[in-house]
């Protein structure tokens, strides 16, 4: 587990809005699939949040919280908040092949360490052939361009504003070098096409999901009862780049849950996920915001733009129903 996994979410606002999006995303499927009588395996942190707020949201009970590190699997058993959580102390892989899933199941794949990214999305396409028709498929991954590796200055050459070094016939650009890496690392998942542009801080989380589409589109073709439904997919910051995507395990003639997840108002899928990337706001500023159409010229300020490029008061009128905010309360 990596250390940032443990900050609270106040200081992630961003992983809070992605985090909210799976769980309305469950809301909306729970009607149909009786959510509330499947497995839940996913891995909590130390303090469990996510588990607590899926038992609170769908009732679900039957939950497995999986963790390598003792300690942390200690304060799990310590910070439980709900009796029926099992609290096990073994990798998420090692746990998924010794268990026979009879029922549908969520699983959600949380990496956040770059390392072995090939090894995590081939594990997650795997497991739409493992686990029964109705299950529920989440993954993280972390979407970090320099995860793939620091060239040496010599050996690359610059681009800046429009100019280059001298050297540019001979020697590749960073993004360049990185897609040299990032084909290395694929292999055969490298997406056709994909440029040197994909490697960019804004570009590289999506150039992670189209691998990660590819690796689940394979799957999918050696299973004639199942096929697969997109139904969210995000790429968010706080600190480190994250993206994450979710899936539904269809029978292969069931349209119903493809027709209620395209039907809801946050469906995204890996070409076009949700850029997460909220601003920072003060009180004042996000009830200004959520209570006037044109808040830029009320406010008579700009707001800064994030890394990805995004307008801050877009991406606010998107998800401001779910932008969290939060309050000092003495116990």
């Amino acid at each position: 587990m990596s250390a940032g996994s443990s900050l609270p979410y106040r200081l992630r606002p961003n992983k809070a809005v992605d985090r909210e999006l799976f769980l309305s995303l469950l809301m909306r499927l729970a009607p149909r699939l009786t959510l509330e009588k499947y497995h839940y395996i996913g891995l909590g942190g130390p303090f469990l949040e996510d588990f607590r707020m899926i038992h609170g949201r769908i009732g679900i009970a039957k939950m497995t919280c999986i963790e390598t590190e003792e300690q942390v699997h200690k304060r799990q058993i310590f910070n439980r908040p709900i009796a029926s959580i099992e609290c096990v102390h073994k990798s998420l892989e090692d746990y998924l092949d010794e268990t026979d899933f009879d029922s549908p199941t969520i699983i959600w794949f949380d990496y956040t360490e770059p390392k072995g990214i090939t090894t995590q999305i081939e594990r997650f396409a795997r497991t739409i052939g493992t686990v029964q028709i109705g299950s529920i498929l989440r993954i993280t991954l972390n979407a970090n361009p320099e995860s793939l590796g620091k060239p040496d200055p010599k050996d690359i050459s610059v681009e800046a504003e429009g100019d280059v070094s001298e050297d540019r016939a001979q020697k590749p650009t960073t993004q360049e070098w990185r897609l040299a890496r990032f084909k290395e690392r694929l292999g055969s998942l490298f997406p056709s096409g994909l440029t040197a542009d994909g490697m960019t801080h804004k570009n590289y989380g999506r150039s992670l999901l189209r691998a990660l589409k590819l690796a689940v589109d394979k799957e999918a073709l050696s299973f004639r009862d199942r096929r697969i439904v997109w139904a969210l997919a995000t790429h968010y910051a706080d600190g480190q780049a994250m993206v994450t995507a979710a899936l539904v395990v269809c029978q292969n003639d069931d349209q119903a849950i493809e027709e209620l997840v395209k039907g809801w108002e946050f469906n995204s899928t890996t070409d076009a996920p949700h850029r997460v990337a909220l601003p920072a706001l003060s009180t004042l500023e996000r009830l200004t915001m959520e209570s006037h159409a044109d808040a830029r010229t009320k406010m008579g300020f700009d707001l800064p733009k994030s890394d990805m490029g995004e307008n801050p008061f877009e991406v606010f009128k998107k998800f401001y129903r779910i932008y969290p905010h939060f309050s000092r309360v003495e116990l």
